[in-house]
């Protein structure tokens, strides 16, 4: 998985010839969902409320314990929207990989991705289960100044690379359209993006 961050374009790449791919990615993704069911019942156990605004009319004071139980399913169901959307139109190329790789390509990538931007809510997570209150945390990102910058920093950075990735994967599946591969990549992004703001806090 962190090879994929450094080099990935080299890393998406022997993904699709090695040996059970879809295997590996699936381990990935539920490893790091099983991640963020843990640190979601950390944080509920702390009796810490989400600082962003929830949609779907859920109660912030029981959030965490229905994150606990969705988180994993939320992320799943981004992995197989991501590689149906990769493989729309791209059914045809022959030297590119199958579903089963598209979704091993898919799968390393989002687990990654989630992987990066669990760092600041693991963090979080350990600090309120060590006793600081979660009005000191809001209150040292709420000021402007470096831990703010860097908290916002750190996930601008995660997209950036949410957009990246899913173009290389997107190009890994279809060789022969770079436009339709840009266009598949930023739609993929955009759905794990999107599924992550809308669920995870």
């Amino acid at each position: 998985m962190f090879k994929a961050l450094f080099r990935p374009d080299k890393t998406l790449g022997e993904l699709v010839k090695a040996r059970h791919p879809v295997r590996l990615a699936g381990l990935s993704v539920v490893g790091v969902g099983v991640l963020y069911s843990v640190t979601s019942a950390v944080l509920g156990a702390t009796g810490a409320v989400p600082t962003a605004p929830v949609f779907f009319g859920l109660d912030v004071d029981n959030y965490y314990f229905w994150q606990m139980v969705f988180v994993l399913p939320v992320i799943a169901a981004v992995w197989v929207i991501a590689s149906g959307i990769l493989r729309i139109r791209g059914k045809r190329v022959k030297s590119g990989p199958g579903f089963g790789g598209t979704a091993a390509l898919v799968g390393i990538i989002w687990s990654t991705l989630l992987l990066v931007a669990w760092v600041p809510t693991g963090i979080y997570a350990i600090f309120l289960a060590l006793g600081m209150g979660q009005d000191e945390w809001v209150t040292i990102l709420s000021a402007r100044g470096p831990w703010q910058t860097a908290f916002l920093a750190w996930y601008a950075g995660a997209s950036a690379l949410a957009v990246r990735d899913f173009i290389l994967a997107a190009q890994l599946v279809r060789k022969k359209s770079r436009a339709g591969a840009v266009l598949a990549g930023l739609a993929a992004s955009a759905v794990a993006i999107g599924a992550f703001i809308a669920f995870i806090r």
